[in-house]
């Protein structure tokens, strides 16, 4: 079997002859004899219920040691994967889109509260539900129990070598548009290696689960725990306020959070007064961290911190901002994302209409996706040879990535200057009393439509004391800290949160077209 292979990474971390705790999980350790016993088990069902290698299958899962078993069978037999964007039960009418559109194989639906399972067996008769998987029965059986014939039985290998769209991966950023991201077997797993090494996993670590299986984070964490022969802590639940008191219950030695869950983490930590010494890492990214809340953070986690940029193309982070950049507190410049690693190649291509070394980040290497996949007709669209990703940037004078912004987002003012919204929010999210921020450019319509008014949308107690005072304030913050051409012309306070995807990012055309513009008043 190739290293290359997802369910390769298993054995990876198992010593001959040892089979130590591997998976804490809903109150019981598990080995990892008893993890591959699992597997072995799924891959059999799998195969009873008419699944084959090659096949095309939708998974509907929660994030638990569940879906991990059924990734790594489906590793083993050679599936392709479908991961839906959203795993929330609000988006069965996206599942079924999907579904339909797709035309999979198989569905397999392992969600315990079984929604969507009528919806999705009229789209595709052949579904596969849990009590046809099977309960993970051997995992129930305490540490060191030791497993029958049965549960020994060798792996079912039908495919040993990486598969070509091994995972498709539905993801949506800010504006909301669905992309189907096709990645091979083997850019997965080496990306699996090349970011838990970067992270300092080792058999000794303890990993906290924190991450999504549908996105890269839970599957990069969780296979790359068992690949290091550390613990995964599966955690009990998704509501990240009880997660601290689980980290430190568990004694973990490794998280990673996006900004919007860091916020409610940190608040639960100063609530129970919770000790995380514990902790040995803590890694972040997805979003701009608030400056505010990463030296908070950083008091209350005395621990190395490191700040990952990737892209769900490269199937995670290729940039890093490590603890020695954090000490010496270069993420102080605007969205400052560190140095690129080996992995891919990094390079600025020029953008008219913008400043002398601002430009669109292009990447290239071998740990890029395959390209994007038209789910309805099997097209593939491959990157070619340098992958735009979007995003704009500028190299700093140590060679760290500065972020700008998307290049869909700037904003060229009526008064001729070019705002990254990025840029801004990054600043402005370290106000007081500012708990979003968004910043958008509203067109006035008419011969000049191609420039747009650059609006702050603030949301949080700082907008509860009236224009007035949020104008002075909001002035008084940004003097000392960003050039005055790059202020928005005018504040927006919001009555409630923003709209935010699946993954907590704000959805930016959804905020724009909420904006009463009666209530616009200027900075």
């Amino acid at each position: 079997m190739s290293p290359d292979k997802l369910v390769s990474l298993l054995d990876r971390g198992t010593r001959p002859g040892v089979f130590g705790a591997c998976v804490q999980h809903a109150g019981a350790t598990h080995t990892a004899r008893q993890v591959r016993a699992a597997v072995t088990r799924r891959a059999r069902r799998l195969l009873d219920h008419g699944v084959a290698a090659g096949d095309r299958v939708l998974l509907v899962c929660d994030h638990d040691l569940d879906a991990v078993v059924t990734l790594a069978a489906a590793s083993a037999l050679g599936l392709r994967v479908l991961m839906p964007y959203n795993l929330a039960a609000a988006a069965v009418p996206e599942w079924r889109s999907i579904a339909t559109a797709a035309g999979p194989d198989a569905v397999v639906h392992q969600r315990r509260d079984g929604v969507g399972l009528a919806d999705l067996r009229a789209v595709c008769p052949r579904l596969v539900g849990l009590s046809d998987l099977g309960a993970l029965s051997d995992l129930d059986a305490p540490s060191g129990h030791d497993e029958d014939d049965e549960d020994d039985e060798t792996l079912p290998i039908a495919c040993p070598d990486p598969v070509d769209g091994f995972l498709v991966l539905f993801t949506s950023g800010t504006t909301g548009a669905p992309k189907a991201i096709s990645l091979s077997e083997d850019v997965v797993a080496r990306r699996v290696m090349a970011v838990t090494e970067r992270l300092a996993f080792g058999s000794d670590a303890r990993v906290f689960m924190s991450g999504l299986l549908n996105n890269t984070t839970g599957v990069i964490f969780s296979f790359g725990a068992l690949a290091h022969g550390a613990t995964l802590i599966i955690p009990d639940g998704r509501d990240v306020s009880t997660w601290p008191a689980q980290v430190a219950r568990s004694r973990a030695s490794h998280i990673m959070l996006r900004p919007v869950a860091m916020e409610r983490f940190v608040a639960a930590v100063v609530a129970g007064g919770t000790d995380l010494s514990c902790l040995r890492v803590v890694a972040y990214g997805a979003a701009p961290m608030p400056h505010r809340l990463l030296e908070l953070g950083r008091r209350l986690m005395p621990c190395d911190w490191v700040q990952g940029y990737g892209l769900s193309e490269t199937y995670g982070p290729f940039c890093w901002l490590d603890e020695t950049a954090h000490r010496q507190r270069r993420f102080e410049d605007t969205y400052c994302v560190g140095r690129p690693d080996r992995t891919v190649g990094v390079r600025l291509e020029p953008l008219p209409g913008h400043p002398d070394g601002v430009g669109e980040i292009v990447v290239r290497g071998d740990l890029m996706m395959d390209g994007y996949l038209d789910i309805t007709t099997g097209r593939l669209d491959p990157p070619g040879p340098w992958l735009r990703t979007g995003d704009m940037g500028a190299f700093g004078p140590d060679g760290d990535l500065l972020l700008k912004g998307r290049i869909g987002t700037s904003v060229l003012s009526q008064d001729g200057h070019r705002i990254y919204p990025e840029e801004v929010e990054t600043v402005l999210a370290g106000m007081p009393g500012v708990g979003e921020v968004v910043v958008v450019g509203l067109s006035g319509g008419g011969e000049n439509d191609h420039t747009r008014t650059p609006v702050a949308c603030l949301w949080g107690p700082v907008t509860h004391d009236g224009p007035a005072a949020l104008r002075r304030a909001t002035a008084e913050f940004l003097i000392p800290r960003l050039s005055r051409e790059k202020w928005p012309d005018l504040i927006y306070a919001s009555a409630d949160p923003f709209p935010k995807s699946g993954n907590d990012k704000i959805l930016r055309a959804e905020t724009e077209r909420a904006i009463d513009r009666q209530a616009l008043f200027p900075l």
